[in-house]
């Protein structure tokens, strides 16, 4: 669809929903009572109600730059589909049975010349909380739903992977928990942007990949321990072993001597750091 000159690509079944909320302009936070900021994965984001008093919520994430970038343009971009890229990531994963949030539609406003804004719109997973809330909320978390929540978090990437999606953003922020029952737990991927899939993953990058998960992890008990005494929940060396053999066991298992690639690719992290204490993290 379009509007003025917004670009919308939009489920089928949203469209008259998307349609209505696009003008005024798309989601206007000041003086819509309808709307409210929602946490979910890396920031917090306005949501919108799908119908009047109901429990499901859309939730809209606008894409901006990080780093010096961010600072530069903001959420300007020029060139390039970034927007759709990610749609389409995101339907590679729903076909292949991985769990995100569900994609409802993307927008691209044009600024001026090659330079352009974007949305992406998806539904909310209510009762979901990413990793880094469920470690801080959780400091004691019993050895029958740790193991659950290994498991489910291994099995989950090992999918991801086994469907030729590298993503480009793994890490704490970006993976929600949400507790079913008895301890058991469902996993979700968020945040597939910049993500590429490939005909099939080499073992090299899925360790890169693995890697920049586990490097999030240290990252994040390296700043609790330099910014609080509250006690927290431990992963542990074994619970990290754990991870990585039910990854690379799952069927068909990767390589039956998985503990070579433990070896082969550690890292203590000596040069991140080296850059979180002088970047200003500590």
């Amino acid at each position: 669809m379009r509007s003025n000159k917004t670009i919308i690509c939009v489920k089928e079944d949203y469209k008259e929903f998307i349609a209505d909320i696009i003008s005024p302009p798309l989601v206007s936070e000041a003086g819509n009572q309808d709307s409210f900021q929602i946490k979910q994965g890396r920031g917090r984001y306005p949501t919108i109600p799908i119908k009047k008093n109901g429990g499901e919520r859309l939730i809209v994430r606008n894409y901006k730059h990080g780093g010096m970038l961010g600072r530069l343009l903001g959420n300007v971009f020029f060139f390039g589909d970034r927007p759709l890229n990610e749609i389409y990531v995101h339907e590679v994963a729903r076909k292949n049975g991985i769990t995100s949030a569900e994609a409802i539609a993307v927008t691209k406003k044009k600024r001026w010349g090659i330079f352009y804004s974007a949305n992406f719109i998806s539904k909310e997973i209510a009762g979901a909380v990413d990793l880094i809330d469920f470690l801080n909320e959780q400091p004691a978390v019993n050895v029958h739903s740790k193991k659950s929540v290994i498991f489910t978090l291994a099995k989950l990437i090992r999918k991801m992977h086994d469907a030729g999606i590298y993503h480009a953003d793994l890490h704490l922020k970006n993976m929600l928990l949400k507790k079913i029952s008895g301890g058991t737990f469902e996993a979700y991927i968020i945040d597939l942007d910049k993500s590429t899939v490939w005909r099939q993953l080499t073992i090299g990058k899925r360790m890169k990949n693995l890697l920049r998960l586990d490097r999030s992890l240290e990252k994040y008990y390296w700043l609790q321990g330099k910014k609080t005494e509250k006690p927290l929940s431990h992963v542990s060396k074994t619970d990290r072993i754990r991870f990585f053999k039910a990854y690379m066991t799952t069927d068909p298992a990767i390589d039956r001597d998985w503990k070579v690639y433990i070896h082969r690719y550690y890292s203590p992290y000596t040069f991140h750091k080296f850059w979180w204490h002088f970047s200003g993290l500590s």
